[in-house]
């Protein structure tokens, strides 16, 4: 029997079909792969690009313009060798106050020469102070052989350390008050409600100094500071669109005071989005933060 023409072409064109179909479906798995290959390079990089943040707050107790670097939540995270590209940074912001807001360390690794070594090269440029965070408490609080003098190692090298206190200082002929607060919100009343009060009555410039926001949304809310900053929300891991932090343990979805810059009954309140991570899951449209505060008259 004869091979019909029709069939033919016809047999031709599926084949040249199902050839452009099986091409096709090549390409768009790997255009699909390179895309995500693509994102997970540009979250891994994100994690290591640093974003500065300035502020802009006046304050009548000022006489001479202070600025303030903060830094909140690096984990033991490094930026280039040694924390070079950091220590850089900050050196060439040229802070005269640098104030930590806790979660420098990991409390599950007693490794606390990334922090105490940080702090080290800092002190050359301007006087730091340190307030602890959860995991700075794990590592000091564990007890036995897990326990790690942090507080220590921190003194020695010359920081300031505080807890649950207050200091006097004079940061470029300005007279200060620099509160740290370690409580927690079930705690606060007890170990620190007595500690705050004796801090609202001092004059100066009153800086209050804590990780953890929630405590500004009712213990600390209608506190008489000047300035408050904290950390601990990491700007919600992952930042929206719209400039929403979308999740925290603590607070689960949309956490309050997540960060930036907020007004309170009597102080303004400004919130890192921290400079690391604990745990596997990546920053995404969240750089880590290094915040600069200027303070001036007006």
């Amino acid at each position: 029997m004869g091979t019909n023409v029709m069939d033919g072409k016809y047999g031709i064109e599926k084949r040249r079909k199902r050839r452009f179909g099986g091409c096709l479906s090549v390409i768009l798995v790997l255009a699909a792969a390179v895309l995500t290959f693509g994102i997970v390079i540009w979250i891994c990089s994100d994690d290591d690009t640093l974003e500065t943040t300035f502020y802009q707050v006046t304050s009548g107790k000022i006489q001479e313009p202070v600025r303030i670097v903060l830094l909140a939540d690096l984990h033991n995270h490094e930026f280039g060798r040694a924390n070079r590209e950091l220590v850089e940074k900050i050196e060439q912001l040229e802070p005269d106050l640098i104030v930590m807001a806790g979660d420098m360390v990991n409390g599950d690794d007693p490794n606390i020469t990334i922090a105490t070594d940080l702090c080290g090269k800092l002190l050359k440029m301007a006087p730091v102070y340190y307030v602890f965070g959860n995991n700075e408490g794990t590592l000091e609080y564990a007890g036995g052989s897990h326990r790690v003098a942090l507080d220590a190692a921190l003194w020695e090298k010359g920081v300031t350390v505080l807890y649950n206190n207050s200091v006097s200082a004079t940061i470029k002929g300005n007279p200060f008050e620099i509160m740290g607060v370690t409580a927690e919100t079930d705690d606060y009343e007890e170990v620190a409600g007595d500690a705050v009060s004796a801090f609202e009555k001092k004059e100066g410039f009153k800086l209050l100094l804590t990780h953890f926001p929630a405590l500004y949304y009712d213990c600390l809310a209608d506190v008489d500071f000047d300035l408050g900053v904290a950390g601990h929300f990491h700007g919600g891991q992952i930042r929206l669109p719209d400039g929403r932090g979308l999740f925290h343990v603590d607070e689960g979805f949309f956490p309050k005071y997540c960060y930036g810059e907020f007004s309170l009954a009597h102080g303004i309140l400004i919130v890192s989005r921290g400079l690391g991570g604990h745990g596997h899951l990546p920053r995404i449209n969240n750089r880590p933060e290094l915040v600069v505060i200027d303070i001036s008259r007006s």
